[in-house]
Parts: structure tokens; C-alpha cells; sequence
């Protein structure tokens, strides 16, 4: 039944959404000496394959700046001058003209360059990273000359728990040790217990899904552009902070977004067949914004299928055309018969398969269930259990269970809160029944793709 916990906690990744927080500070050290009383951060030179990245690096850059307080010309501003008065529209033709001259044309006393040499997601199940490396340069309009330089790459890597994944991970870090010019910063490590099959599929879903909702390493890009200007000097400022004294150090509060809880513990094992609605409703504290999704879900026996609609979520997020979206609308088939899963997209007619539904390592968490008492929910009477799940490799997961007593047991109910999220999972509508094998059927007219980009470009598939 482990394929059972790990829909849920795949519904539990793709309705929560990390909103942005803010933190009030004082008023910024400025500079007034500082000559570059107006600086324009222009568009990047993109060593990379991404076309995206270079705009989300340099967004990030222009709010670094202003946080390290620098009067930025706005972007929109920017673009337009180069690209109407001196025909530049990429960072590579940037080459083409001097600091003096695009100070001038610009207004600025100073510019910022930047190069992207690094902005991609490495997901290979093994060993999955996040990457995103620059280098950059602030340089005097008025002597053409560097007024600060900095290289830096940041990136966050996860992996199955096993040697190979060990050794995979020590190499990219061996790797990565030989970039002096822009050296590496791990953000984060982490291990996990799923197969390398299910972290690659997972990996890749959250991707596709970053990418649909304009997200796409939008963490790391932030946490690149407040790395690399630490050491930058003060901007001057509008006149009206206070200036800093030479030898005052000043560091920007680290805002990192907080992780949501994982715990998607259901016991439906060696319960009895059912339909019903699985209403999961994930409350960010930080906004008390909450996100709620309704996923039909049948099981009978060994299968199981569940149908997810994300578009409402999407939406809400800025993505665009989000209900023509291939990632819009999902539905996980689980066939215990035939020890394979399958991921189908209905609004693309296609389907991956997964045929490694049990975990390799044969490791079975340790559950710890304590009664702490008896409630009614939705007509049904349930026993209550505080519930303290331990993996090996992972922190105990803790929350409560909702047993129903007419239902032989069935958890109807769960619910996981920290300090930043909580997260509570019901059963809706539950009809005791089998259904019919006809429901746990790909159906007609469907295509097996080989992976995700068959999925995500079928208009490019097509012409092919």
C-alpha cells in the first residue's frame, strides 16, 4: 500500500504554493561618496540553453541593488532606450558599444553586466540539482572602469538514499570545486526515500509545473543576486537614510521559504473498496492564503486512480492559458495487479508509465499511533490518533488520524501543522463499492510517451 501514501503526498507537493514573505527593517546604510548616483542593470549575456533565465536572474539583480541602496533604473525604461536608440535587444550586443557611451545615452552613472553561465535543473532520479551561476560587474559610465566584479553560482541537490547516489553527488561537487572564477554555494542537500524512478518523475513534474506558473528557479536566481552583492558596496541612496559608517557590516535578513509538511499518512490498508472525493486544503500561515483541492479517488482491491485538476491553482499563480496546460489536469492510475503505474494527462490524450511502484530498499516506515480521542466527521464515528511517522534517513513526521469506526478503521481524516503550513486531508462523499475493472483502464485513444517533453510540446511532436 505504499503507492496509496505516495499519491497523497504527490497531491500534498502540487497544491502547496510558497508565497513571498516580508519583513520590515530600518532604514538602509546608504553611501552619499558613492559617484553612481543611478544605475541601470541591463540585459544579461545567456551562456545557457534557458531563454527564460536571463530575465529572472536580472529581475532579481535589480532588487539586490535596491536593497543594497542603489536608485535602479527600471527595467521597462531601460530596454526601451537601448533598443530605440542604439539597437540592442540581447546582452551579447553589448559588446558592440562602451560603458561611457551607454551611460550617456542612458542617464546612469553606472551599469551593471552580467553573464548567466548556469540556469538549469539537472533530474536524473539519482541525483536531482538545481543550479543557477553568473557573473557580474558594475562599472563607473563616467571612467569606463570596474567599480566591483563577482562570479557565483548557488545551487540545491537531493538524492535517493544509496551509495550510487552518494558517489554521483561527491563527483558533481568535485566538479564544481575546479569553477574558481564563480565557485559553487550548496543551499541545500537533501536525501530521499523514494525509488530513483519516483524521484525522477517527481523531479520532473515539479519542473514542468515551476515552468507552467513563471516560478521556474525563481528561488535560487533570488538567493544568487543576495550572495553575490554582499560584499558590494552601499548605493547612495535618495538622501534621505542615514549614512553608514566605513567600518559598519550590514546583512540583509536571509527570507528563505519555509518547507510544507510532507506527512500524507492514510491508512486505507486491508479496508474495504470505495469511491469517494479526497478535499485537501494546504493553509500557507505566513498570507493565510489557502489552497483547496477536490481529487475523485476509487480503489478496489490493488488498483487504485485518482484524478487531479490544477488548473484553478495555476491560475491563481499568474500561469497563463492554464486550463490548456498539459500539466492542467492529471490522473494517477495505480494497477497493484500489475505492480505498474501510469501518469495520464487528458488534455493531451498521453500517458508515462511506471513500472517500479515498490520502494527498492524494501524500507517500511516506522508508525506510532496514540489515541487521544473519539470525534464525529461527516456522520461518521472515528477514534482520533496523534501519529508519528520515522524514516531512517528523515525527521519523524507528526500529526493526527481520523479513524472511522463504521467504516472497519478507514482514516477518513488527516491533519499535519508547523510553524508555516497546515495541511488537512479528508474524505469526502465515501461510497462503499467496487468499481468496475473498465475505470482502472487507460482509455481508448491515449498514447505512451517516453517522457515528459513528448508531454509538455505535443504541437512540436506533431509536426515531427
Amino acid at each position: 500500500m505504499k503507492t496509496r501514501f505516495r499519491w497523497l503526498s504527490l497531491l500534498a507537493v502540487l497544491t502547496l504554493a510558497i508565497g513571498g514573505c516580508a519583513i520590515p527593517h530600518a532604514p538602509l546604510p546608504t553611501d552619499p561618496s558613492n559617484p553612481m548616483k543611478r544605475v541601470a542593470v541591463l540585459p544579461m549575456k545567456n551562456d545557457t540553453t534557458d531563454v527564460d533565465g536571463p530575465d529572472v536572474v536580472r529581475k532579481q539583480m535589480v532588487d539586490a541593488l535596491t536593497r543594497r541602496s542603489y536608485v535602479v533604473q527600471d527595467m521597462k525604461e531601460t530596454d526601451q532606450i537601448l533598443r530605440d536608440r542604439m539597437g540592442i535587444s540581447l546582452g551579447g550586443q553589448l559588446e558592440l558599444t562602451t560603458p561611457q557611451k551607454l551611460g550617456e545615452t542612458l542617464g546612469v552613472e553606472g551599469v551593471l553586466y552580467g553573464t548567466l553561465m548556469d540556469f538549469d535543473e539537472t533530474t536524473t532520479g539519482l541525483y536531482n540539482a538545481k543550479k543557477v551561476r553568473g557573473m557580474f560587474k558594475i562599472v563607473n559610465t563616467a571612467t569606463g572602469q570596474p567599480a566591483w566584479q563577482r562570479g557565483l553560482g548557488v545551487k540545491k541537490e537531493q538524492g535517493t538514499s544509496g551509495l550510487a547516489s552518494g558517489l554521483v553527488r561527491l563527483g558533481a561537487r568535485a566538479a564544481d570545486a575546479r569553477d574558481k572564477d564563480a565557485p559553487w554555494v550548496l543551499l541545500q542537500s537533501t536525501t530521499t526515500n523514494q525509488s530513483t524512478k519516483d524521484s525522477l518523475i517527481m523531479g520532473l513534474g515539479t519542473k514542468l509545473l515551476s515552468k507552467a506558473m513563471g516560478t521556474h528557479l525563481e528561488a535560487e536566481s533570488k538567493e544568487l543576486a543576495r550572495l553575490v552583492t554582499d560584499n558590494l558596496g552601499w548605493g547612495p541612496g535618495t538622501g534621505a537614510a542615514p549614512a553608514a559608517p566605513a567600518a559598519l557590516k550590514f546583512a540583509m535578513p536571509e527570507i528563505k521559504s519555509p518547507p510544507p509538511p510532507s506527512f500524507g499518512y492514510m491508512d486505507w490498508e486491508g479496508k474495504k473498496d470505495f469511491y469517494a472525493v479526497v478535499h485537501s486544503v494546504s493553509l500557507n500561515k505566513s498570507d493565510n492564503k489557502s489552497w483547496v483541492m477536490d481529487a475523485p479517488l476509487w480503489i478496489t482491491g490493488p488498483k487504485m486512480k485518482m484524478e487531479m485538476d490544477l488548473s484553478k491553482m495555476m491560475q491563481a499563480s499568474g500561469a497563463k492559458d492554464a486550463e490548456q496546460s498539459p500539466m492542467s489536469r492529471m490522473t494517477m492510475l495505480n494497477r497493484g495487479d500489475k505492480k505498474t503505474g501510469y501518469t495520464l494527462y487528458p488534455n493531451v490524450q498521453k500517458y508515462l508509465v511506471n513500472t517500479e511502484t515498490e520502494n527498492p530498499s524494501g524500507e517500511k516506515p516506522k508508525v506510532e499511533k496514540t489515541k487521544v480521542g473519539s470525534e464525529t466527521i461527516d456522520g461518521h464515528p472515528c477514534d482520533k490518533y496523534k501519529v508519528v511517522i520515522t524514516y531512517k534517513s528523515e525527521k519523524p513526521q507528526e500529526g493526527f488520524i481520523w479513524n472511522a469506526r463504521d467504516l472497519g478503521g478507514m482514516t477518513i481524516k488527516s491533519e499535519v501543522e508547523n510553524k508555516d503550513f497546515k495541511m488537512t486531508t479528508e474524505l469526502k462523499n465515501i461510497v462503499l463499492k467496487s468499481s468496475p475493472a473498465s475505470v482502472f483502464e487507460i482509455p481508448q485513444g491515449y498514447v505512451e510517451s517516453k517522457n515528459f517533453m513528448e508531454i509538455m510540446m505535443p504541437a512540436q511532436q506533431k509536426e515531427k
